[in-house]
């Protein structure tokens, strides 16, 4: 080999080792000052059917409540729009959404309550199509009817229903794109947003000022989110809402951090963020012959794997609560196709959610051959939680027998036999626990696997 080769040769190898350095920093995810105890209100998630209601013709059985499970719950595709609470214009009826409210303090869950989705009586457009027939896109013709709705809602549910999320996945009309966008659920003005914000704040202050306003629920980029904060919206919200479907936790974690940057941007740093959705589409579902819903698709185990890990990345890196979409959903649940029986993605958020909850998280770091080390403490020991976030072969990580090594657990197929007495685990893309006596140094042996 001549010195020129050589030189071209390490260079190629220095950039390489430059651009995986640059990749495993992403991952690098400090504790908290000091670190941050997860409640159990982190873990939330969506229910249909948790109630069906009278005049709906469903096969399926109502949900059962998770039991022990939930900290949170988020009302949206649960017969709650206001286009349901409202029918006709001074007429509300409560039996769907008192059921869930009721349903949820009875097993200490909070609630958030998605506002909006007009009744077509009330709807500025109400020939205008919707993923719910026709008009419930537009804000209100009469911005008053808003008022009355939100001042019954807040008065009636008082004290009980927590947070407020102003609308669901709002795309404005300011973008010439967004226009007839048909995953859209607002075609209405930043302008138009940012009022329905302030009425809804002025409403609350007078009759409920204890209830948190967030903003709309977002979703893709974060221009929306930034348009809304700009023109005023800032002024009236007390948390930002966003909507976290992504493929991988790369991209996870970047969006978290873009979200952030707009909020501190706009002078909202201190407020706390909530990713009032995240989901993963099940491939079977495609086999099906239906089409495809436009949010990250895998087999059931993958979207499981997945599922853990934006769960634990998001809890380390200061999401407020989590939200799942949706535990009783069809094609992106956590139940099997009868709609009752556990899945994997159930297995995998009961367990994250037993690892984490009430625990003290240390941070998150980067570790060799692309592994990835989340640290917390729980009643004096110590767990290291770690996967491969990139595709890859098994990694082999040895544990110092100076740390003692009590379990391993993954977070699928639950508890790992067999690796305990050569202190060592195999690690892939599920997430998988090691607790042990004592803490250990991020620098231990990781070899590949085949």
């Amino acid at each position: 080999m001549g010195p020129l080769l050589g030189l071209l040769i390490g260079m190629v190898f220095a950039l390489a080792a430059g651009s995986a350095a640059r990749a495993s920093a992403v991952f690098e995810i400090a504790a908290g000052a000091p670190p941050r105890t997860l409640e159990s209100s982190y873990f939330g998630t969506h229910l249909h059917r948790l109630r069906i209601p009278p005049q709906a013709r469903s096969e399926m059985l109502p949900t059962p409540w998770p039991a022990g499970l939930l900290g949170t719950l988020r009302l949206w595709d649960s017969g709650t729009r206001w286009a349901d609470i409202e029918p006709a214009p001074g007429r509300f009826d409560f039996a769907q959404l008192d059921h869930y409210v009721a349903q949820a303090e009875a097993h200490a869950a909070t609630v958030m309550l998605v506002l909006g989705s007009t009744p077509r009586w009330a709807s500025a457009r109400p020939t205008e199509p919707c993923a719910y027939g026709h008009g419930c896109l537009a804000e209100p013709a009469n911005l008053d009817h808003w008022d009355r709705y939100v001042e019954a809602v807040a008065q009636r549910y008082k004290g009980r229903i927590a947070l407020f999320e102003l609308w669901n996945e709002p795309y404005f009309s300011d973008f010439p794109r967004d226009r007839g966008h048909p995953g859209a659920f607002f075609s209405g003005s930043a302008d138009t947003m940012v009022e329905l914000a302030r009425r809804t704040r002025a409403v609350l202050d007078r009759v409920s000022p204890q209830t948190v306003l967030l903003t709309p629920g977002f979703t893709g980029s974060t221009e929306r989110l930034e348009l809304f904060l700009s023109k005023g919206g800032a002024y009236y919200v007390g948390g930002v809402a966003f909507h976290y479907y992504v493929a991988t936790d790369r991209e996870f974690v970047e969006l978290h951090r873009r979200v952030r940057s707009a909020m501190q941007k706009h002078g909202l740093a201190s407020l706390p963020v909530y990713n009032t959705e995240s989901g993963f589409e099940v491939r079977a579902a495609q086999a099906s012959g239906l089409p495809p819903l436009g949010v990250p698709q895998f087999d059931e185990r993958g979207a499981a794997a997945q599922l853990a890990s934006s769960l634990i990345l998001g809890a380390f890196l200061g999401v407020q609560g989590y939200y799942q979409y949706a535990w009783d959903n069809t094609r992106m649940g956590l139940l099997g196709a009868d709609g009752q029986t556990p899945a994997a993605g159930y297995r995998a958020y009961a367990t994250v959610r037993r690892w984490l909850s009430g625990a003290s998280l240390l941070g998150c770091a980067p570790m060799a051959q692309g592994a990835l080390r989340c640290r917390f403490q729980r009643e004096g020991r110590h767990g290291s939680i770690l996967w491969r976030p990139t595709p890859g072969p098994l990694l082999r990580i040895a544990v110092p027998r100076a740390a003692e090594l009590l379990a391993i657990e993954d977070a699928i197929a639950g508890p790992v036999t067999g690796a305990l007495e050569v202190h060592a685990a195999e690690v892939g893309n599920v997430p998988r626990l090691l607790w042990t006596r004592h803490p250990w140094p991020l620098s231990t042996a990781v070899e590949r696997g085949e």
